[in-house]
């Protein structure tokens, strides 16, 4: 093998998937194999692993980190025609470029075809471009005028000739296509950006119409994040999907990224619970408001002229008083003066640099303000201490839900698989500077008591859902003050993590990379348990890695589909529980937005990809499958234990979830399920690696999908049984 050997084997797709999953470590593992004696005496393994560390670290950029579901997605792609519904553009753009790798055999050489990769405003191509060259080793042309691709008759266009991805606005390729300059036989893949917009008069249905008329139509992806913006009919969501699938000829695959199946363990317990209204007996909290409303009405009436909204002397005023508002109504009057002295810090820095007279003029009276508001607070209770008199039955209700989660006794934390106990002698902490929170800094002095278990175990590990950063950060320190006054919460570790904060339309790099590297130090903290409770927004709802929680709290209740999916789908631990708190006038409200959100689950459960999980098709069993196969009986003898029909697909599901894994690892089995020729149906069973059975397990002909989908974890049952594996 030689050096130009090992540089190609870096660059292909698959090498630079497996090695970037786990980067850090592989690269410090190549460097050490190196320097140990028995690999180094070797000159010619020597360097190739040094060779191998630098092509991976030079010549590669890491991808998007890759998850079950944009796996899914992929591998419906490589099918069949496919829209992907993603929230996100980044997670749909890693989907149409991991496909454009696993399909560029076709693009490269001499004749090889185009893959072309459409936009719908000229605005976005050289984002797009952009992002397949960082992770692809494709050649990649963008095009934003007509001027720039020359027709059949011109001299042709040798740069376009030269790429093997053509980005454009959707305008320009109907131009291409009108005039012949590319035809459909030379392109292999057709990205569509923002493919809802087919379903209106656009281009993109030119185009469609174009590759309907054509013998050789390439491959087809849509990408799409505008389904379930907002809240939507369920009625008019099916007829969406389904005159989109008609016009683009896909399938619409919402994956888990829209739909909650839970494949890894069972669905988590929804409740919502009515906290009741916020009696305020001594008046305080309508004297805050009061004040809260005239400073905002005052700065409302300043008619300053402002050409953009960050322009406007009063914005940054405005955004803290409405944040402090939210804040009182939400948590109390002893939150709301939590809130106030964090924000008069921030503030400070603010009236520190600024330079316009008038902004710093507005800055100073929101000082005032928030100052006067600790003023009154500070008349009715002492802020050293946590008066729960002054806090709204929301958080009287979320503390009563966190004392039922505390261990009983010490015994049952010494049963319990402790991961990473601060106590114990092997501790380790992988954290490379202390906590450097000026609000924190008084409690790390503090001893903690004697007389409750450690807070670092994995007794408990839950997120609590807010909308506003504020929110956030001062709930986190409400939960550290219950703590210290009740013992029954001092197993609780806490922290939050958020997005910006006030004036994130500030250039302020540094801080902004401080607060990033922050926020990464808390999710590392949560990952390890070394905390167990984290608030956060909806920056964790989605495209974060952290562990099963088994309890998941909607502080804030969910305000469209997608946020209420995303928050419920954390809740992934055997026994966990979904728990949206809603105060006593938006309950009947709230109830029907929530059947409205299980209509939408029901729709997006048949558009699932056909090759997801086996429990995506576990439905309420039917009385007259048990007829249809014999059950396994495991004991002969009388009532004996057995599996039948319905029970196999819950039994596989409790099997792989035993499975050793680590926090990050998500083992479930996969169903494919293919209808032959004859009308009948065959799943084919996928166990996860780490189990005895790694070949695939047919089950037999079966009548219905899903009969053979049961029929194939009957079987699976009874083979791990035989085998020694299973026991009932």
């Amino acid at each position: 093998m030689t050096a130009a050997d090992v540089l190609q084997l870096c660059r292909t797709p698959l090498f630079r998937r497996k090695a970037w999953a786990s980067a850090s470590r592989v690269a410090k593992n190549i460097e050490l194999f190196s320097l140990r004696p028995r690999y180094g005496h070797h000159k010619f393994y020597n360097l190739l692993f040094l060779f191998v560390f630098r092509a991976l670290k030079v010549h590669s950029v890491p991808p998007f980190p890759t998850c079950s579901i944009e796996v899914e997605l992929l591998e419906a792609a490589l099918e069949h025609n496919t829209i992907v519904c993603l929230n996100t553009g980044s997670g749909k753009t890693f989907i149409a470029v991991l496909l454009i790798k696993e399909l560029s055999h076709q693009i490269r050489g001499e004749n090889g075809k185009k893959t072309v990769f459409l936009v719908n405003a000229a605005s976005s191509v050289a984002l797009q471009a952009s992002t397949v060259r960082t992770h692809s080793d494709l050649q990649v042309g963008d095009y934003t005028s007509p001027d720039t691709i020359l027709s059949p008759e011109e001299k042709q266009n040798e740069e376009m000739m030269e790429n093997q991805v053509l980005v454009m606005t959707c305008h320009i390729f109907l131009h291409v296509l009108k005039n012949g300059v590319l035809p459909l036989s030379e392109i292999n893949l057709l990205v569509f950006d923002e493919c809802h917009l087919a379903i209106t008069d656009h281009p993109y249905r030119e185009i469609m119409k174009i590759c309907e008329a054509s013998l050789g139509c390439p491959r087809i992806l849509g990408l799409t994040a505008s389904i379930l913006n907002g809240k939507c009919d369920p009625c008019d969501l099916e007829t969406k999907i389904q005159n989109l699938e008609k016009i683009l000829q896909s399938n619409a695959e919402t994956a888990t990224d829209l739909v909650v199946l839970d494949r890894y363990a069972s669905q988590p317990r929804e409740v919502v619970l009515d906290c009741g209204q916020y009696q305020d007996q001594s008046g305080l909290s309508e004297r805050l408001l009061k004040e809260l409303e005239e400073a905002l009405n005052f700065l409302n009436d300043c008619n300053l002229p402002a050409h953009r909204e960050d322009r406007d002397p009063t914005f940054i005023s405005k955004q803290v008083l409405n944040d402090c508002r939210a804040v009182l109504t939400v948590l109390g009057p002893w939150c709301a003066d939590k809130a106030a002295g964090i924000m008069v810090r921030e503030l400070q820095k603010y009236i520190k640099h600024e330079q316009e007279e008038i902004k710093r003029k507005f800055l100073l009276f929101t000082d005032t303000i928030l100052r006067k508001i600790h003023a009154l607070c500070e008349e009715h209770f002492s802020p050293a201490s946590l008066d729960l008199k002054f806090v709204t039955p929301k958080v009287i209700r979320l503390l009563e839900i966190l004392h039922e989660y505390k261990p009983f006794e010490r015994q049952q934390f010494e049963s319990v698989e402790w991961y990473n106990n601060r106590n114990q002698d092997n501790y380790v902490s992988w954290s490379d500077s202390e906590d450097d929170d000026e609000d924190e800094e008084a409690e790390a002095k503090e001893k903690p008591e004697a007389n409750f278990p450690s807070p670092f175990t994995n007794i408990l590990c839950g997120i609590i859902f807010v909308e506003r950063r504020y929110t956030a950060v001062v709930l986190n320190r409400l939960i550290k003050e219950a703590g210290k006054q009740d013992p029954e919460l001092a197993y609780i570790s806490s922290n939050f993590i958020t997005g910006h904060s006030i004036g994130k339309n500030q250039p302020r790099n540094k801080q902004m990379e401080m607060e990033f590297r922050k926020q990464e130090e808390v999710l590392r903290k949560f990952r390890a348990h070394e905390t167990n409770l984290l608030i956060a927004t909806s920056i964790v709802e989605e495209g974060v890695d952290i562990p099963k929680c088994n309890l998941v709290v909607r502080f804030d209740l969910p305000t469209e589909y997608r946020s209420y999916v995303q928050s419920k789908g954390r809740a992934r631990a055997p026994v966990s529980n979904y728990i949206m708190l809603a105060d006593s006038e938006r309950t009947k409200t709230f109830e029907e937005d929530l059947k409205t959100y299980k209509a939408i689950e029901k729709i997006l459960r048949n558009k699932c990809s056909k090759s997801a999980e086996i429990n995506d098709f576990e439905i309420e069993p039917v009385a007259d499958d048990d007829n249809v196969l014999p059950p396994y009986v495991l004991r002969s003898e009388d009532g004996g234990p057995r599996v039948t029909i319905n029970t196999a697909i819950g039994h596989i599901n409790r099997y792989c979830a035993r499975l050793p894994s680590d926090p990050f690892t998500h083992l479930a089995p996969k169903c494919k399920t293919v209808e032959l020729k004859t009308g009948s149906y065959r799943s084919t069973l996928f166990l996860p690696i780490n189990s005895p059975l790694r070949v695939p397990i047919p089950g037999p002909l079966m009548s219905c999908a899903r009969l053979a989908e049961k029929a194939v974890a009957l079987l699976c049952c009874e083979k791990l049984h035989k085998i020694g594996k299973y026991k009932k």
